[in-house]
């Protein structure tokens, strides 16, 4: 397949997690070596089909301003796959836990699926949510489907509600839809509220902004995301560990490539 149509097929796959993306786009991208004056307009494609993934623009960035972008791709193919973040959410969290979590997050379900301990409250958001506890009785791995209107009872009945980030900016988080509305209502409650920030997630302000701006989350209330304060976390959960400080811990993984902001022509 030649590369250019690679991409587009790992452009439009929807459903695949970031690990698989992020693998699948930097091995494209090394296939483009022969033509390298179409690495910055397939960049863009990318980050234009999956706009709110960060990882593709924390891979896109780190490839477009590397001396060596084929070999900084290639370098870059498993980081997201082996992301060490599960790991150290299962270093924190205690026996027998009740978690709260909304939508499909990858990281906290990969962690929690393989403890055998942890009973999963999951809050719909776009069918993700209602998809994920199908799947996970089909592996009979304990988890129930919290709908909206039983929210608050769920948050007060669980360790610790975790949600899960798109993406991170200098001092806010991109989450799924509902997420803000779960954050406020487990902070009511008084329950503790954890950020799981996986590999490539924070971003530098410049393309925080334009992620933010591209997806209209400020201007249209039916975006179906929802940007959360930093401040409104008590610990994050990442690569290199668990913190308490969060808003001292999102620095961003990768340049302020302005490239990446322009249109595509095509």
């Amino acid at each position: 397949m030649h590369p250019i149509e690679r991409l587009r097929y790992v452009a439009r796959a929807d459903g695949a997690g970031p690990g698989v993306l992020v693998r699948e786009t930097a091995l494209a991208l090394c296939d483009m070596d022969m033509d390298p004056p179409s690495l910055v307009l397939a960049c863009r494609r990318i980050v234009e089909r999956h706009p709110s993934m960060a990882q593709l623009w924390w891979l896109c960035a780190n490839v477009l301003t590397a001396a060596e972008p084929f070999a900084r791709a290639r370098a870059l193919a498993l980081v997201v796959e082996r992301d060490e973040t599960p790991g150290h959410l299962d270093d924190v969290l205690g026996d027998d836990v009740r978690v709260v979590i909304i939508g499909w997050p990858f990281n906290t379900v990969k962690c929690l699926a393989q403890r055998g301990d942890a009973l999963m409250l999951v809050v719909d958001s776009h069918g993700e949510g209602e998809a994920l506890v199908d799947r996970l009785h089909d592996a009979e791995i304990a988890a129930e489907l919290v709908p909206f209107e039983y929210l608050a009872g769920a948050i007060e009945s669980a360790d610790v509600v975790i949600v899960e980030a798109l993406a991170c900016g200098p001092d806010a988080v991109l989450a799924v839809g509902g997420s803000r509305t779960v954050v406020d209502t487990a902070r009511t409650h008084g329950k503790p509220v954890w950020l799981v920030a996986g590999s490539g997630t924070r971003l530098p302000g410049v393309l925080w902004d334009g992620m933010l701006g591209g997806l209209e989350v400020h201007s249209d209330w039916r975006s179906g995301l929802d940007v959360i304060p930093g401040a409104s976390f008590s610990k994050m959960v990442g690569p290199h560990g668990a913190v308490d400080d969060v808003l001292g811990n999102l620095e961003p993984e990768c340049a302020p490539t302005t490239e990446l902001l322009r249109r595509s022509v095509i």
